[in-house]
């Protein structure tokens, strides 16, 4: 019986580990915003074979207060973005939230930042359940809460980046915090 039991732990602790994760969208801004989920496997990040693209319907127009969530698939590594018409097909020229999601030993297993080395447009916030939130509201935010303007370093040491361990993770990006 005690065998069935851990069994049965072991098998819930797995299917946890790699389940779809739940974007929710929240748009505090005075406007409506369209928020966009772009991969970047392959291309941006370094992670290829063995990441997820993202295939659902796109989040859609936000009006202002409004909020909507969207399951995004394990493994997946991408982009999120508030479409405004001066953002590139994968965020290029604006605000990014930027997402490495169950890489298992190789990378951290979730990870998350904030990027506005191609330009700053939009103040973002990116929560995770039971996780650090990261927020920057103005292009001069800095390293402590995400990639400033232009800067290739990385900040030196990719301070930006927050972690989490596996797991089904929540996510809340919320555009002007």
């Amino acid at each position: 019986m005690k065998f069935l039991t851990v069994a049965a732990a072991a098998l819930a602790f797995a299917t946890s580990a790699y389940a779809d994760h739940a974007f929710t969208f929240t748009n505090r801004c005075g406007n409506a915003v369209n928020p966009i989920i772009a991969d970047t496997r392959c291309g941006y990040s370094p992670r290829c074979s063995d990441a997820s693209s993202f295939t659902g319907a796109q989040p859609g127009s936000l009006a202002p207060g409004a909020s909507r969530t969207v399951n995004v698939p394990n493994s997946w590594v991408g982009r999120v973005f508030n479409q405004n018409g001066a953002c590139g097909a994968k965020g290029e020229g604006c605000t990014l939230g930027e997402f490495n999601l169950d890489s298992g030993d190789f990378f951290t297993p979730q990870s998350y930042d904030i990027s506005n080395i191609q330009g700053f447009t939009q103040s973002i916030q990116i929560g995770a359940a039971g996780c650090a939130t990261v927020t920057c509201t103005n292009a001069n935010c800095g390293c402590s809460n995400a990639y400033p303007v232009g800067d290739l370093s990385g900040c030196g040491n990719d301070s930006p980046v927050r972690a989490c361990g596996a797991g089904n993770i929540a996510f809340n990006v919320v555009f002007c915090p």
